[in-house]
């Protein structure tokens, strides 16, 4: 029987953290959180994108890559509010060619024999949505994110969604714009009822 591991991705603000903590408790899951204050370099990444970026990419892929290689070594499911891949993701559209094609080839260095969540939740929301919810949890360094970034890690998400759908892994992309699944049991049980079968094949494969 393989061990799950579901990892949520999306754009900021989607409601990532939110879905992993309350689906690491219906199922018994360990839940993996990923560590954002503690990134010395990522107020001032919002401040100045182009020179920060490298820094704030790097100093996220080192402790993703000591949490995905603690989480091998757990014996129970697993639930993540991040797939490691998200650090490519931004790395994509906050480097130069240079930086990216160096930060690529570390990268793949710490991820080739790594293990990767078997599964995906792709969450995504209209980007009026995504800004209220920002706004709402009220982190000090975010207050400056533009519109522009927003929608690229939109699109970005959406297509590497599409690549993964394509080769036949187990994804699913849920559109939260109208889902209040913390406060509202149908929404969060509609959530569940997607992405039950998946993890039923996940632990029968």
């Amino acid at each position: 029987m393989n061990k799950p591991f579901i990892a949520i991705e999306g754009p900021i603000g989607v409601g990532k953290s939110s879905l992993a903590h309350k689906l690491s408790q219906t199922l018994d899951f360990f839940e993996e959180k990923e560590i954002i204050g503690e990134n010395p370099f990522l107020s001032d990444f919002y401040e100045d994108i182009s020179k920060w970026s490298f820094q704030t990419e790097m100093f996220f892929l080192c402790n993703r890559y000591k949490q995905f290689k603690d989480v091998a070594e757990l014996n129970q499911g697993v639930v993540s509010d991040y797939h490691i891949h998200k650090n490519k993701i931004f790395a994509k559209n906050t480097l130069n060619p240079t930086e990216y094609h160096k930060f690529s080839k570390i990268y793949d260095i710490l991820t080739e024999d790594m293990i990767m969540p078997n599964m995906i939740i792709f969450l995504d929301a209209d980007l009026d949505i995504l800004k209220a919810r920002i706004a709402k949890r009220n982190r000090s360094f975010e207050h400056q994110i533009e519109d522009d970034y927003l929608l690229a890690l939109k699109k970005d998400y959406r297509e590497y969604y599409e690549s993964l759908k394509n080769n036949g892994e187990h994804v699913v992309l849920i559109d939260t714009s109208h889902l209040d699944f913390i406060q509202n049991a149908e929404d969060y049980q509609y959530i569940l009822q997607l992405i039950q079968p998946m993890i039923g094949d996940l632990t029968h494969d």
